[in-house]
């Protein structure tokens, strides 16, 4: 009987995992939902992102933030290389959702759409890819996905009242990974021997000729950041002495990593080389 019982008890058992594969199989799959949104640092939104917007080219900043119900220093913000009041009209501009979500202080929350890449974000946002990504370690840029919240590591840029060295700054090779390795700072080209300005004011504390990088000036500023001049003419200053940042430092000679005339420009804090696009008014939009 015991051999029995067994027998019958097993044959139930495949009637019962036939079942239960059958109800599988014809339940829905989620695979055929796609894959799940990627996990960010940023929080969820419970509503749809809104589109991009495309200005008139006659509407102010004042209008189309009250357009979108959001205020305008978010919304400018939000487009730091769209400075014109008015807007012209092939400027794209992005919306944030809500104010808070270009806060003063930063960092910014951004929702993906169509067509957005890692790359264009911070061309858009005019601040380094490798901060984007730094911000951004669970997410994978080749898989963003529409509605996806991603954070942009954006903080008050005016809080150092910073200028760029040169006038018309033009980058040629910014802070990024390069077939060498890190790029650690900013290629600019210049006019020949055009003068370059401290971008704050400091204190000298090196002013002569470093290998590789021929006459450079080296200025430490009030927050301790440090900001390096490489590849000058000639040199207006002398170390130890202090700059109120209206004097040149030095005017440009050949820049050797793109071969013009230009300077190669650094940014230092603690010791360590941090993205200077982070930290300098953002550039307008090439016209």
């Amino acid at each position: 009987m015991l051999k029995n019982h067994g027998q019958i008890s097993y044959g139930w058992l495949i009637l019962l995992c036939l079942a239960l594969l059958l109800l599988g199989c014809s339940s829905k799959s989620p695979l055929e939902d796609g894959p799940k949104p990627l996990v960010s640092a940023a929080p969820s939104l419970p509503f749809s992102p809104q589109p991009f917007y495309y200005p008139s080219g006659k509407e102010s900043f004042a209008k189309i933030a009250a357009k979108h119900k959001i205020n305008e220093g978010a919304l400018r913000r939000f487009n730091p290389r769209s400075q014109q009041n008015v807007p012209p009209h092939n400027q794209r501009l992005r919306i944030p959702q809500r104010n808070r979500d270009a806060p003063k202080v930063g960092p910014y929350y951004y929702t993906i759409q169509s067509g957005d890449t890692f790359s264009n974000l911070a061309q858009h946002f005019h601040l380094a890819l490798i901060s984007l990504l730094q911000a951004n370690p669970k997410v994978k840029p080749k898989q963003l996905r529409i509605g996806q919240r991603v954070v942009i590591p954006m903080s008050n840029r005016n809080k150092n009242h910073y200028r760029w060295p040169v006038d018309q700054p033009q980058i040629k090779i910014n802070f990024s990974w390069q077939r060498w390795g890190l790029h650690q700072g900013l290629a600019l080209a210049t006019k020949n021997r055009q003068e370059v300005f401290p971008i704050a004011a400091g204190q000298v504390i090196f002013a002569g000729e470093v290998r590789s990088f021929g006459k450079v000036v080296i200025v430490k500023h009030n927050n301790k950041q440090q900001s390096v001049y490489a590849y000058c003419h000639a040199l207006f200053v002398e170390q130890d002495s202090y700059l109120s940042g209206h004097h040149p430092v030095c005017s440009a000679g050949k820049q050797r990593q793109i071969d013009k005339h230009g300077i190669y420009f650094e940014l230092r804090e603690a010791g360590l080389p941090v993205p200077p696009e982070n930290y300098l008014p953002a550039l307008p939009w090439p016209k």
